[in-house]
């Protein structure tokens, strides 16, 4: 394991350009839920909830193209893709103000998931690149805590800045416009990278086409592939039915909101608290416990018969949920090789995606013949097996890592 020097006062010196990277995710986050809130509302005013499903779906899809745009993060450095990602995600949230045009909305969702996943994967491969494995924990959970903040304040403030701006469509596409700006304002933080075009990482990383890292990193992108489906499925036949799964529970439909809003809170606090934790302790200790814990949370879910039970459950779900995503990313940034981290954080984000879609499209099947209770069971035994799968896959990477000196260099930070 790398260590950094200390600073002068004993604490970790500054990584230079963390601070705006942390300002940069707030901005992107805020925007992001700002236009995710207005949006179905927008369309479903003038009745074209048909084109709200295109966009999403135009957007999913375009997701999965996530393994050739982070390629060209490890061809042309993070920053650019950074930048380019801000632009194509704002542009597309702007095509969000055309409600009445179908071609205009698959168009918005293709160009806005192409500039998400860009900028999902330059914020990863920026971390790689400009800090050291023991910094990685601090950054990590304070873009976490930003992500959280920016979400609880676009899904908290799109209502009132809807209602303040005026009646009707002109408070929809003014919140939507500002989203888009908010985003964009996003490129004023962007900082400099050590990893650039012409640096040797990337330009080691261009000259090897698709078959040839896939053949030198077999088992690394089978391994990120099984995982990535997994947790896809598991979170999607869980995460869009938790306000049914209250409500079932015996939660007041008007208190739902209320319940889901206090476990946004405590993943929030979570966040904050991560960072010194993380420090301290090995990421795949954190994972094992944190997501075993949420597979126990998720367990009393599906048991509960008290709503209240269920609600503390939900919560504690989110706090432990947090340890295990932010843990996940640091076993990825110290298992990925250095030159070819963007390609394997794509595949991640694709395989996750896939999952993702697999498990949207059994969710309803299954909670309409197995019933509530016996879904979530069943996403209960696979968050276990995620739990368990995680840690000895890169536990493993991590053993053959210390004893291959080859290893050990492609990992190394540039």
């Amino acid at each position: 394991m790398r260590s950094s020097p200390a600073t002068p006062s004993g604490g970790r010196p500054p990584v230079p350009g963390a601070r705006r990277v942390v300002g940069f995710t707030f901005l992107f986050f805020t925007g992001m839920w700002l236009s995710k809130t207005v949006h179905p509302l927008y369309f479903d005013r003038h009745d074209h909830l048909v084109n709200f499903g295109l966009s999403y779906t135009a957007m999913a899809v375009a997701g999965t193209t996530s393994v050739f745009i982070g390629r060209l993060a490890d061809r042309w450095g993070p920053r650019a893709v950074l930048v380019a990602g801000t632009v194509l995600y704002a542009a597309g949230m702007t095509l969000r103000t055309v409600h009445d045009s179908a071609p205009a909305a698959v168009a918005s969702g293709l160009v806005a998931g192409i500039g998400a996943s860009s900028v999902f994967i330059g914020l990863r491969t920026w971390t790689l690149h400009n800090t050291t494995e023991d910094q990685r924990a601090g950054l990590v959970s304070r873009r976490e805590f930003m992500t959280q903040a920016g979400t609880a304040l676009g899904m908290g403030g799109a209502g009132g800045l809807a209602a303040f701006a005026g009646a009707g469509d002109r408070g929809y596409v003014f919140v939507l416009l500002l989203a888009a700006g908010c985003v964009l304002a996003g490129l004023l933080l962007i900082p400099p990278s050590r990893t650039g075009p012409g640096s040797d990482g990337p330009a080691k990383a261009a000259e090897a086409g698709f078959a040839t890292v896939f053949r030198q990193h077999r088992g690394l992108a089978l391994g990120i592939v099984g995982l990535g489906l997994l947790m896809g499925f598991y979170v999607s036949i869980l995460s869009p039915y938790l306000p049914l799964l209250l409500a079932e529970r015996g939660v007041p439909v008007a208190l739902v909101g209320v319940v889901l809003a206090v476990a946004s809170v405590v993943r929030l606090t979570a966040a904050a608290l991560a960072g010194r934790y993380l420090r301290e302790r090995s990421p795949l200790a954190v994972f094992l416990v944190s997501e075993s814990c949420c597979a126990a949370a998720t367990l009393a879910l599906a048991l509960s018969v008290s709503p209240w039970l269920a609600a503390c459950a939900l919560a504690l779900r989110g706090a432990f949920l947090l340890g295990a995503t932010v843990s996940q990313e640091l076993l990825q940034l110290n298992a990925f090789p250095s030159a070819l981290a963007g390609v394997f954080f794509g595949l991640v984000q694709s395989a996750f995606l896939a999952g993702d879609s697999l498990g949207g499209a059994l969710g309803g099947w299954l909670y309409h013949q197995l019933g509530s209770s016996q879904t979530v069971l069943i996403a209960t035994g696979l968050t276990l097996a995620n739990a368990l799968l995680v840690p000895a896959f890169y536990g493993r990477l991590r053993r053959l890592a210390e004893t291959d000196p080859e290893r050990q260099r492609a990992h190394a930070a540039p």
